[in-house]
């Protein structure tokens, strides 16, 4: 007879079997939910270490290449023995030990790599590096000859080999060699490979004063140099120290000099006059210069006479028809009595490229946005530059007809990299964390434009993501703006998508719209198009509402925007005057103003990039 339902039980608070045992599945779920999540950040974790491990290989390998390149096979066969620390059965570096090995000048049975001869200096043969004595003897007829380096090297075998052998004159002669091929390495310019040096002569004699103050000397302008452009009240802050210092060392009054001017001129652009003016004073107390007199009387006047930025973007309120300092143009007819105008054109540098109208070399320039300043080149047979954002790093498509695809160059060592291997690669943007590229080929045989990601490390053609053109990194995600369409073929404009191709959302609807990029605090994306009002011109859309602004209108052609770093202006290449320009204006809109024409000819604008950097 059945039973009927224990409704006592349940009044109790007696739970049924089927609820603990959804109480036990859930637990267990979540327990596999939290494992499968530590599991899957271990394993990305273990990704980025490879990609890292891969990409110094990379740089490693690159290194030795140009080393032997330039008949440097003591230092190439270091790299290549770095190389084999990473990756104990790389083919490349093991095939290059062995070329070097094979090379008269670097057969040596201990230490692997021999010096070259000098003449007068009998070069030292397998038998006498067997021997301490041999190798002892070795190293005084180096140090002798003041091959620095050489002798370091059989210095420190002779170390290694007995420690307690002639301790006092090894570390004597190690010293001295220390600080004579730091003090050769300072005077060529490799100033980090000096303070390396000195800092190991100083770990021998820690109370060497002279050898200290060298060291501190060199690193205070190394130090200084690297915040060029980036930081100018810390460069003057470095280099102000140095000159007080030691005046006469190197070219530090004219770097000092020119940390003032450049400082006052990006005040100036940004109309603070006065701080302007005491940069510029600060400039002539240095070291007088061309004009410098005139500036420094400029901003006075216009520290005791213009008016101030009245409202939040730094807008001033001025006459109409009255000139200001660094605004081209006249007013526009019809304006009211008082109209707003941007003041300067901001601060950083403008990456191009463009080719030599004698050579014709292509070469990336870095303009600084002074348009009395002529830009500077950076690296010969590349174009389309993007610099990454700790600014360690410019990737490009390399023109070389040995090297043809994306390749690399840091701007810190000279050294470049070659990341693919096919010419039709083209516009790379780098990812927010800097280990991934973006890029755009019709490398296929259907000739189709399609969207690649790749590791930056040397060794990766890209993964597919699908049809595309023109894509550029999100700033802080992982979202990659491109031009393109639907997976039908419809739909076409703007897109964006994730690194892996997946979550394709549509930006804009219009099949013209082109050359897209993210303003860098992420809110808009600016781009040209040619069809949504019959003429090449740039527009912003607003990426959270979807508002459209069309930033210029010039029967010319503007195009290839770029964004400030301060996400406040836009720069753009325009012919509207006849010969390509850059042009400046704010992302809000107002006057554009022309910073500088370029250092070569355009041969096609619609390939052509811009990157505003720090």
């Amino acid at each position: 007879m059945q039973q009927p339902p224990n409704y006592d039980s349940l009044s109790s608070g007696r739970m049924p079997r089927i609820f603990w045992v959804m109480i036990g599945v859930s637990t267990l779920l979540a327990v596999v939910i939290v494992l499968f999540l530590v599991l899957r950040g271990m394993q990305d974790g273990r990704i980025q270490s490879d990609a890292q491990r891969r990409q110094q290989i990379a740089i490693l390998l690159q290194q030795a290449v140009d080393l032997r390149s330039d008949n440097n096979p003591r230092e190439a066969l270091i790299r290549y023995q770095d190389v084999l620390k990473l990756d104990g059965e790389n083919a490349e570096a093991i095939a290059g030990i062995g070329e070097l090995l094979d090379t008269p000048l670097s057969a040596a049975p201990v230490v692997v790599i021999t010096p070259s001869p000098t003449p007068g200096l009998a070069a030292p043969t397998p038998t006498s590096l067997n021997s301490l004595d041999g190798v002892w003897a070795d190293a005084q007829a180096l140090y002798n000859a003041g091959r620095w380096a050489d002798a370091i090297a059989r210095l420190l075998q002779v170390r290694a080999t007995d420690q307690s052998f002639e301790t006092e004159q090894v570390e004597e002669m190690l010293y001295t060699a220390y600080v004579s091929l730091g003090t050769e390495k300072s005077n060529s310019g490799s100033l980090e490979e000096a303070v390396n040096l000195f800092d190991k002569a100083l770990a021998l004699r820690p109370d060497a004063l002279e050898t200290r103050t060298l060291r501190d000397v060199t690193a205070e302008y190394v130090d200084a140099l690297t915040y060029l452009y980036a930081d100018w009240p810390k460069v003057i802050e470095l280099l102000e120290n140095l000159y007080q210092r030691n005046p006469n060392y190197r070219d530090v009054r004219q770097r000092l000099q020119e940390a003032h001017t450049e400082y006052a001129d990006s005040l100036s652009r940004q109309n603070e006059w006065c701080d302007a003016a005491e940069q510029f004073a600060a400039a002539i107390a240095v070291q007088n210069g061309p004009g410098l007199a005139e500036k420094e009387s400029q901003a006075q006047i216009l520290c005791e006479t213009a008016p101030t930025p009245s409202a939040e973007d730094g807008t001033v309120t001025v006459q109409a028809g009255t000139p200001q300092p660094g605004v081209t143009g006249t007013p526009i007819a019809g304006s009211s009595p008082s109209q707003p105008v941007a003041g300067g054109l901001g601060v950083g540098r403008i990456l191009y490229s463009a080719q030599d109208p004698v050579d014709g070399r292509e070469r990336v320039f870095a303009q600084p946005v002074t348009a009395s300043v002529k830009p500077v080149i950076v690296v010969e047979d590349a174009a389309q530059p993007d610099l990454r954002s700790d600014g360690q790093r410019l990737v490009f498509r390399s023109m070389r007809g040995d090297q043809r695809g994306l390749g690399s160059f840091d701007p810190a060592t000279g050294l470049r990299l070659r990341f693919t291997n096919f010419a039709e690669d083209s516009l790379p943007s780098w990812n927010p964390e800097g280990n991934r590229i973006t890029f755009a080929s019709n490398r296929e045989g259907d000739r189709r434009w399609r969207i690649y990601v790749a590791w930056a490390d040397g060794n990766d053609s890209g993964t597919d993501l699908g049809f595309g053109q023109d894509p550029e990194w999100h700033p802080s995600a992982d979202l990659i703006v491109y031009r393109g369409c639907d997976n039908q073929g419809n739909g076409c404009g703007l897109w964006t998508t994730n690194s892996g191709g997946g979550n394709q959302q549509p930006l804009t609807s219009v099949p013209g719209d082109a050359h897209p990029v993210w303003s860098p605090d992420g809110r808009f994306v600016v781009f040209m198009s040619s069809e949504r009002d019959g003429n090449w011109e740039i527009y912003r859309i607003e990426v959270g509402s979807g508002e459209i602004v069309r930033l210029t209108n010039s029967p010319a052609i503007d195009g290839i925007p770029a964004v400030s770093p301060d996400s406040s202006r836009i720069v753009f290449l325009s012919n509207r005057d006849g010969t390509w320009k850059l042009w400046v204006k704010p992302i809000t809109g107002g006057i554009e103003q022309p910073l500088a024409g370029l250092g070569g000819n355009v041969d096609d604008w619609m390939q052509a990039k811009l990157q505003w950097v720090r």
